[in-house]
C-alpha cells in the first residue's frame, strides 16, 4: 500500500510491537499501514465523523485486517481507555485543536510510552504548550510535501520533569533528524522570504508598527540560522541534545593489508555516526594504533564539542611502575590530540590488578587530573564478581561511572554475572558503560534454532540488533559500546539507534531472548566445574578446564573462530589439547567422572 511521505514518516515513528491509537485517523490509511506491514499486532483507530470511519473501515475490510485494526467513533482520546494504547498518533488537524484533544485526554496523553504528533498550525504556542505540560520533545521530523512543511514531533510525559525550549526550538523544532537538514534550510528560507514580505507590505501602515516589531525580531532570529556557520552550529546543538545511547568502540577498526588502520574508510563510519547522533568512541592505551587513528578521523576533522572520546590506562603495560603508568595519560592526550578526555578509566580492574592500583596511587592521580579539567569524567572497566565491585566502589566513591560486560547470554551467567555487576553499580548510583553487548560477535552468529526465534518477531532485525537493544533497554545506560569494524555495521547499528530510533524492549521481544537463552542452555556441555584435580596428576601439564571452557563456548555457540581464540588464550604457556597421551591420571583424579581422554581428542579435533 503506497502512502504519502508525510504518514510513511509517521509510521516510521511509530515502535514496533506497540499497541497504536490513530486519533483522527480520516481514511485509515495509517492503521491499515501499520497492520499490514507487522508493525502494530493491534491498532485503534478512531474518528469524529461517521463518514471517514466508513471509508476507513471499508479498507480494512479490503485489506483484510478486521481483527488487527478496531475502528471506533468519537471525539479526540475519548474512544480509548488509558493504558490501552503505548503510541498515540494524532496527525493532520490545527494545533490549538491538538492542544485540546490532548488536555481533554490528559491521562491516556500521559501513559502513553509515545505520541506522535503533527500539528498543521499554530506550532509555537503547541511547543509551548507541551513544554508547560510536562511533555518532552525527543524528536523532531520536517517533511516537505507538494509545496508544504509538516513537523512530526515524537513527544512523551515525563512526570516531573521539565524541558526548557529555546526561542529557536520553539519556532523551528526541536531535535530535528539530520536527514532533514536540507529541508530545514528551504523552510527557514521560506519563513525568512515570508516575514521580509509581509514586513515590506505593512511599511508605513499605521497600526501596524508592532505587528513590524514581531516581523524584524523573527528575522533577527532565522538569519543567522541560514548562515553556514549559524547552521551547523544549530544543528550540532541539536544532535548533541539527543546523542544516540550508542559508543563506538574503537577496538576493532578496519586494518589495510600492511596491518595499518584504515583511516579513509574509519572516517566514512564515524561520520554517518556523528550524523545520525553517535558522540561516544572509546579507546585504550593498549589498543594498537587506535589512539594515533581517532587523530586522524576524528580529532582533526569535527569539531571538538561535537563527540566525546574515552579512553583507559592499564597497568599490565611493561614496566609496570608508578610514572610508566601515569605517564599512558600524557601519551594518550598527545596520541589523541584531543586536548582533555571526557571520559578517562582506569583499565580493566579486578582482584589481579586492584593492589598495584593502590600501589600506584592511580585514583589520586586520576582525581588530580579531572581537577585540572584534563579530564571530564573519571570511571574504571572491571571484570570481576559483584562483591569485588561493591567493595571497591565503596572505598572510591568518588568514580563517576563503571564499564560493565553486559549481554542477555551472559545475564545469569555465574561466570561473568553480568546482572549481579550491573545491579551493584546502580545500588552505588552509578552510571554504566556496557562493553561486549553482541558477546564478541557471538551474539550475532546463533545456532540456527535460537536465530529463528529472533527472525520469527523481527525477520528484518539483525540478530546484533538484539544485543544491543537489551543492553541499551537497561536503566542508567550511558552507552552501549559496540565495536564496529565495517560501514555496513555502523548503519545497521545507527538503523535502530539513531537519534529517535531506539525503541527499548517489550515484553513479548524479552521473552523472545528468554527463549534463546532456553536454547542456548541445552546446547550439549561438558560437566567440568574447574575444580582443577585433573591438572595437578597431568604429565603434559594441558590446562584441562580451559580447554573444556573453550569448547563449551564452541558447543554453545557454534562461533568456531572465537573458540579458538579463548583456546589460544588458555593455552598460550603449552599444554594443548592434542598433548595429551592417554595416561588416564586425570580421570582418576575427576570427581565427575568425566571422559576426560575422549573429550580432549574431540575438542583437539575443532580446536587445534
Amino acid at each position: 500500500m503506497a502512502l504519502s511521505r508525510r504518514l510513511e514518516t509517521i509510521i516510521s515513528l511509530v515502535p514496533p510491537g506497540s499497541t497504536a491509537a490513530d486519533i483522527g485517523t480520516d481514511h485509515g490509511l495509517v492503521p491499515a499501514a501499520l497492520a499490514e506491514r507487522g508493525i502494530c499486532p493491534r491498532v485503534i483507530a478512531t474518528d469524529l465523523r461517521p463518514g471517514p470511519l466508513e471509508a476507513a473501515r471499508s479498507l480494512v475490510k479490503e485489506r483484510g485486517l478486521d481483527a488487527q485494526v478496531d475502528l471506533r467513533l468519537g471525539d479526540g482520546l475519548a474512544p480509548v481507555t488509558p493504558g490501552e494504547a503505548e503510541t498515540v498518533i494524532i496527525a493532520g488537524m490545527g494545533g490549538a485543536l491538538m492542544q485540546r484533544i490532548l488536555r481533554d485526554g490528559a491521562d491516556l496523553a500521559r501513559t502513553a510510552k509515545r505520541l506522535i504528533l503533527s500539528p498543521q498550525s499554530e506550532l509555537e504556542p503547541f511547543r509551548h504548550f507541551l513544554q508547560a505540560e510536562g511533555f518532552f520533545i525527543n524528536g523532531e521530523r520536517l517533511i516537505e510535501e507538494d509545496g508544504k512543511y509538516y513537523f512530526i514531533l515524537s513527544v512523551s510525559h515525563r512526570p516531573g520533569e521539565t524541558q526548557d525550549l529555546t526561542p529557536e526550538e520553539l519556532n523551528f523544532g526541536k531535535n530535528i533528524a539530520p536527514e532533514d537538514r536540507e529541508t530545514l534550510q528551504k523552510y527557514l528560507q521560506k519563513e525568512k522570504t515570508k516575514a521580509e514580505t509581509i514586513r515590506t507590505q505593512l511599511a508605513g501602515r499605521p497600526g501596524e508598527a508592532a505587528r513590524s516589531r514581531e516581523l524584524a525580531a523573527r528575522l533577527e532570529m532565522i538569519t543567522p540560522l541560514l548562515s553556514p556557520t549559524g547552521s551547523s552550529d544549530w544543528i550540532r546543538k541539536e544532535r548533541s541534545n539527543m546523542s544516540s545511547k550508542l559508543g563506538f568502540g574503537l577496538m576493532r577498526l578496519p586494518r589495510l593489508e600492511d596491518g595499518t588502520i584504515d583511516i579513509a574508510q574509519c572516517s566514512a563510519m564515524v561520520d554517518h555516526f556523528l550524523e545520525n547522533g553517535g558522540t561516544y568512541f572509546d579507546t585504550a592505551y593498549v589498543y594498537e594504533g587506535s589512539e594515533e587513528a581517532a587523530k586522524k578521523f576524528l580529532v582533526d576533522r569535527h569539531p571538538r564539542e561535537s563527540y566525546t572520546l574515552a579512553t583507559k590506562m592499564n597497568t599490565g603495560v611493561q614496566p609496570r611502575t608508578a610514572e610508566s603508568t601515569k605517564q599512558q595519560f600524557y601519551t594518550s592526550l598527545d596520541r589523541t590530540g584531543a586536548g582533555y578526555f571526557d571520559y578517562y578509566l582506569l583499565h580493566a580492574l579486578g582482584t589481579g590488578n586492584l593492589d598495584l592500583h593502590r600501589e600506584f596511587d592511580t585514583w589520586q592521580f586520576v582525581a588530580d587530573r579531572k581537577a585540572e579539567g584534563l579530564i571530564r569524567h573519571c570511571g574504571f572497566s572491571f571484570h570481576d564478581t559483584p562483591e569485588v565491585l561493591d567493595k571497591t566502589l565503596t572505598e572510591h566513591p568518588e568514580v563517576d561511572f563503571v564499564q560493565l560486560q553486559i549481554n542477555y547470554a551472559d545475564w545469569e551467567n555465574p561466570d561473568v554475572q553480568s546482572r549481579g555487576v550491573y545491579e551493584t553499580a546502580r545500588r552505588h548510583g552509578k552510571q554504566v558503560v556496557i562493553m561486549e553487548p553482541v558477546k564478541g560477535g557471538t551474539l550475532a552468529t546463533l545456532p540456527d534454532a535460537a536465530a529463528a526465534i529472533l527472525k520469527g518477531v523481527h525477520p528484518d532485525a539483525s540478530l546484533a540488533s538484539w544485543g544491543i537493544r537489551f543492553a541499551a533497554s537497561l536503566d542508567g545506560i550511558l552507552a552501549v559500546l559496540s565495536g564496529m569494524s565495517t560501514l555496513d555495521q555502523v548503519k545497521d547499528n545507527m538503523s535502530y539507534m539513531g537519534f529517535d530510533r531506539f525503541v527499548p524492549l517489550n515484553d513479548a521481544e524479552r521473552k523472545a531472548i528468554d527463549a534463546v537463552n532456553e536454547v542456548l542452555a541445552a546446547q550439549r556441555q561438558i560437566g567440568c566445574t574447574a575444580c582443577k584435580y585433573c591438572v595437578e596428576g597431568c604429565p603434559m601439564q594441558i590446562n584441562i578446564p580451559g580447554v573444556f571452557s573453550a569448547y563449551n563456548f564452541f558447543l554453545r555457540f557454534t562461533n568456531k573462530d572465537t573458540a579458538v581464540w579463548r583456546y589460544k588464550m588458555r593455552t598460550r604457556d603449552g599444554g594443548r589439547a592434542s598433548d595429551c597421551i592417554r595416561c588416564g591420571a586425570c580421570e582418576d583424579a575427576c570427581p565427575q567422572h568425566l571422559p576426560i581422554r575422549d573429550l580432549l581428542e574431540e575438542a583437539a579435533g575443532v580446536l587445534d
